[in-house]
């Protein structure tokens, strides 16, 4: 869900452009390149370790035309997102890496109704033996946007997923409210939601929850395992806009559901057991939570 965060901010952008277009005076920003990184201090079982996860999203559109009565955009993405464990004991690696491309499509049907068509692809792993077929876990997806009023838009996605856990189909809200001129909501639901109030024209704070999870094969273990991380947070969020084109971000939280686990190929969910994924049986488990920080700097083009 993490990787899909900014796949959304890609599919609601067309949806402000064709609204206002008549008023708009500058290009539109539609790409961007994205620097985060979140780091959990933990202690669990006797065992005191850092998790560190770098990421690096970056997007450009391949092809646009708003000039018509249904505009169109295309874009490309990719993503890394690593995994770094310092001072963990039992998993056998502590570095994990994953790469992700991505494909959105964009249709504006009309001033009020888009859709949008999502497809991504992952290898995610310790990258210790070259990547086989198995390994490549991708995601599928058709959004319908609405924007009923200038200040609100909603979609609603549905998903289909092939991870190492399982394969699922998931329906997917997704929330852009300003409640008023300083205040707004935005959200994925499960996968973030932030209510933010202006301070001013450069700097907003807000609080925000999100689930983050992620996952990597173990090549390294004779066992055929592979590595889960999920995350549930909530906290503080304060946000500076530099300039028009670079944006600043930090994330000051506590974790209220954090799993750091290892688990055999073959422990995996029906198709319709997105909700039993902690029925699972795991060889190493780290389940303490923990105190979140993450800062993020981006820049648009």
């Amino acid at each position: 869900m993490g990787i899909l965060l900014p796949l959304f901010s890609y599919c609601q952008s067309p949806d402000s452009t064709y609204t206002n277009k008549k008023l708009t005076t500058t290009a539109p920003l539609l790409g961007g390149v994205t620097v985060t990184n979140i780091v959990s201090p933990v202690n669990a079982g006797g065992n005191t370790f850092t998790m560190q996860q770098p990421i690096v999203d970056a997007s450009t559109p391949v092809y646009k035309d708003f000039s018509t009565a249904h505009p169109v955009l295309v874009k490309v993405g990719i993503r890394y997102q690593g995994l770094f464990l310092s001072g963990v004991q039992n998993i056998g690696e502590d570095q994990f890496h994953s790469i992700t491309g991505s494909l959105l499509f964009n249709y504006s049907v009309s001033h009020t109704t888009s859709i949008s068509f999502i497809g991504l692809a992952t290898m995610a792993s310790d990258f210790k033996q070259s990547p086989v077929a198995g390994d490549i876990l991708y995601t599928v997806g058709v959004r319908f946007g609405f924007r009923p009023t200038a200040s609100f838009k909603y979609g609603i996605t549905m998903l289909y997923t092939r991870n190492y856990s399982g394969n699922f189909l998931l329906p997917l809200p997704d929330i852009d409210w300003s409640i008023s001129k300083r205040l707004s909501l935005t959200g994925i639901i499960p996968a973030r939601a932030s209510l933010k109030y202006q301070l001013s024209d450069m700097q907003s704070l807000g609080v925000t929850a999100s689930f983050n999870g992620s996952m990597f094969r173990l090549n390294e273990d004779t066992r055929n395992q592979y590595i889960h991380l999920r995350q549930n947070n909530a906290g503080f969020i304060y946000d500076v806009k530099l300039s028009q084109q670079w944006k600043f971000n930090l994330v000051a939280g506590h974790t209220f559901l954090q799993r750091l686990e290892t688990f055999n190929m073959d422990q995996k969910v029906a198709f319709d057991g997105f909700n039993k994924l902690s029925n699972r049986i795991s060889n190493i488990s780290y389940l303490q939570n923990s105190f979140i920080f993450q800062g993020g700097i981006s820049y648009e083009f």
